[in-house]
């Protein structure tokens, strides 16, 4: 009975870690360290490719200055 409670007790605390593991990868670096994997990309962000969690990996535009020279 102790072994089946320790089990029962193991499982729901690895089901628990599941959601924190994934919240942390939301935000990784990818796109050679250029972008960031989001669950869905901001308004001004491109998707260039997709994350291994499967999020879309997002992209800000470069900011292009016009000098004259």
């Amino acid at each position: 009975m102790r072994i089946l409670v320790l089990l029962v007790a193991i499982s729901l605390f690895l089901y628990q870690d599941t959601p924190v593991r994934s919240e942390l990868e939301r935000d990784r670096i990818c796109g050679y360290g250029t972008a960031r994997c989001r669950r869905k990309c901001k308004i001004q962000e491109h998707r260039i490719g997709r994350c291994p969690n499967t999020y879309p990996c997002c992209l800000k535009p470069w900011e292009c200055e016009q000098t004259a020279h």
